[in-house]
């Protein structure tokens, strides 16, 4: 017998549900509103959908962007109309720079009440137009007969949000009133989920021998999911055919062999005097890398080829040397460069690594002797670990001071590099924690916190998130950036908030601990590990003693 459902009577809307039942979405973000209440009900009565309450819209869809990146699969996100649909902008953005599938629907007003004084009325038509693969303005559901009418074009738009390079769509349905009319319609078959086959990849002659002739070749990998195979491929290259392999947190490449703390890495107060270290064949996997000092690098010291391998049909050049775009899956094309023997420079590779082994013990060095500031919590955080955690970096400084460590082997490092913004990352966070079997960790600070904080007014915070704050005052990047630091308005860069984040946690039914010294942290993490509830451990430290410590780092390199 064919299983029914409590549906909105509106075609459009019976004819959205099929598709995304039937196109493998699972989990759904859903905004309260009045205009969208058609999909409320129809996507709250489906039983294969899991939804999700998040009543402000822009953590909403940061939660959506967290969990569609964790699962590798598209979620959908609904709002009603008006200024709601404005705010999944910061996050549509993000998703679109980190290529990751978020199905946007948005509910309208009809057509004749846009620019008419009406409450709640903009032009959402192709809203997101420079920041999506694709958008569909659905008809006016009145006009609609059936679900035949529309089908096709839903289908099509949320298959373009998975197909490579994955991306959010934007579906745009415009009601008339009355919005609560139900009817009971049959739940459709679902599809079967076709999987992705690899392509085979082989280089063009003129490849090949760039690859055998370029002696001194360096691959630099950005930011990426786990990927065993890639990383033992990797470790290949850089162990048979001495090509200098340097990964940057986010990556998730942690080969203890290669070199994974690019920021000190890179780092010379005379370019001139690194030049030798200049590849004549440079390689990008993954997408951006966090440190400036490595971008440097290569745009003062350009390569003779550069080979960026990538999905995405953009030609990015991040460091003004690009020559050669390789538009395909990664894996195949690892496969082939080591199968493609080619001996690499002795000598070059030997420079690198005795700088990745003086940049190691400069940093130990400097470990031993940190007074109480931030890079102390981070050491103090990563000597904790215990178990595989999903750990979330936050902009501004946590991510950069994830280049100064080498790489745990029990972490997965993820962070929102696609626009770098700190809005969104403890939505984010707590999104991917809402799918994760494991601990989910972010630490950040308190500034992009607060600017977040609307991600903890949710009835239903997973258990196995843990936020670590480190509050130094608020805007501690701009003391340890050249130029802020420098100029006498340094109180205009750092915004020293007042806000009261213990009282803050507790208004929302969040646990709270604190710490004011590396004994009171060690006691806290093992806490926080060991509770069974969302919780906030706030620690606290010195602006100053924190920027002279992430100064420090670069002293004598």
């Amino acid at each position: 017998m064919n299983k029914t459902f409590t549906c909105s009577n509106k075609k459009t809307v019976q004819a959205l549900i099929t598709s995304c039942y039937k196109n493998n979405i699972k989990k759904v973000v859903l905004s309260p509103g009045s205009r969208n209440a058609p999909l409320i009900i129809s996507f709250g009565n489906h039983p294969e959908f899991e939804c999700f309450t998040i009543a402000d819209e822009r953590s909403a869809a940061f939660y959506a962007l967290g969990m569609a990146r964790k699962l590798n699969e598209p979620v959908a996100l609904v709002c009603t109309s008006g200024s709601a649909v404005l705010n999944y902008a910061p996050a549509i953005v993000e998703a679109y720079y980190q290529q990751i599938p978020l199905v946007v629907i948005t509910a309208d007003r009809p057509p004749e009440l846009i620019d008419q004084e009406d409450g709640q009325t903009i032009r959402q038509p192709n809203i997101y137009a420079n920041y999506i693969k694709q958008s569909l303005n659905l008809p006016v559901c009145a006009s609609v007969k059936s679900t035949g009418e529309v089908l096709p074009g839903i289908d099509n738009i949320i298959n373009l949000s998975v197909n490579a390079p994955q991306s959010p769509v934007h579906i745009n349905i415009p009601f008339y009133e009355p919005l609560y009319n139900t009817e009971q319609i049959i739940i459709a078959e679902k599809s079967q989920k076709q999987e992705k086959e690899s392509k085979s990849f082989i280089f063009s002659s003129e490849l090949k021998n760039i690859w055998h002739s370029s002696a001194k070749k360096i691959i630099v990998i950005g930011a990426m999911q786990p990927d065993k195979k890639i990383e033992e491929l990797l470790h290949r290259l850089n162990l048979e055919q001495k090509a200098v392999v340097i990964s940057s947190p986010l990556s998730n490449i942690k080969n203890p062999a290669l070199s994974t703390t690019p920021d000190p890495l890179f780092f010379s107060r005379v370019p001139d005097s690194i030049a030798e270290y200049k590849p004549d064949l440079l390689i990008t996997i993954g997408s951006s890398v966090v440190s400036k000092f490595m971008k440097q690098f290569f745009r003062y010291h350009k390569p003779v080829h550069h080979w960026d391998i990538d999905i995405n049909h953009t030609r990015i050049d991040t460091y003004g040397c690009l020559t050669e775009k390789i538009e395909h899956d990664t894996l195949p094309v690892l496969e082939e460069l080591v199968r493609e023997k080619s001996a690499g420079d002795k000598e070059f590779y030997n420079k690198w690594v005795f700088r990745k082994i003086d940049i190691a013990m400069h940093l130990n060095t400097v470990y031993s002797k940190a007074q109480w500031s931030d890079l102390l919590v981070f050491k103090t955080f990563f000597d904790s670990v215990q178990e595989p955690v999903e750990l979330h970096l936050a902009n501004s400084t946590p991510v950069r001071y994830a280049e100064f460590f080498t790489k745990h082997p029990d972490i997965v490092y993820m962070g929102n590099r696609g626009t770098s913004g700190i809005d969104g990352s403890l939505s984010t966070a707590a999104g991917a924690a809402m799918v994760s079997w494991k601990p989910v960790y972010l630490i950040t600070g308190d500034m992009s916190f607060i600017y977040d904080s609307n991600a903890l007014w949710n009835s239903n915070l997973p258990n196995n998130f843990k936020i670590i704050i480190i509050n130094n005052g608020g805007g501690n990047i701009f003391k340890v950036l050249k130029g802020p630091s420098d100029t006498e308005h340094i109180d205009k860069f750092v915004a020293n908030t007042p806000v009261n984040i213990a009282k803050l946690c507790n208004a929302y039914g969040v646990n709270y601990f604190s710490a004011i010294n590396v004994d009171e942290l060690n006691v806290r993490l093992l806490e926080l590990y060991e509770t069974q509830k969302c919780t906030v451990l706030e620690v606290f430290t010195d602006s100053d003693t924190s920027a002279a410590g992430y100064r420090d780092i670069f002293k004598d390199l």
